[in-house]
């Protein structure tokens, strides 16, 4: 039987991954921002080359993604975290919540003709 103590060490378990998560996906989102950043200025010293530039702005497109791809990287996390603990509900939650997101993901790429008012 689980007891109140061991109930305590897995929700502090689950909130050291999930912070742990964020903290360190946002440090290395932040370090291609500055990367993408660094060479963008180059680009804008160094003599032309297209390169350069496509390369800064590679850098900066993945530091983008992953600061927006976190909070969705998280909701799964929980989800897979809540069916290993066998709990089904919160499970379920989390996965509507993932549902909605990329539902919204889907109608948000859809051009806005196909979309009835």
């Amino acid at each position: 039987m689980n007891t109140p103590l061991d109930q305590r060490q897995r929700l502090l378990r689950m909130e050291r991954l999930l912070a742990g998560l964020l903290r360190y996906g946002a440090l290395v989102a932040c370090v291609w921002i500055a990367l993408g950043m660094a060479l963008s200025l180059l680009a804008g010293v160094a003599p032309p080359s297209g390169r350069l530039v496509a390369t800064s702005d590679r850098c900066l497109v993945i530091g983008v993604v992953s600061l927006v791809a976190l909070p969705v990287i998280r909701v799964g996390l929980t989800a897979a975290i809540f069916c290993h603990e066998r709990d089904y509900r919160f499970a379920a939650i989390a996965g509507a919540v993932l549902c909605i997101i990329a539902l919204g993901f889907v109608l948000g790429t859809l051009d806005s003709h196909l979309i009835v008012p």
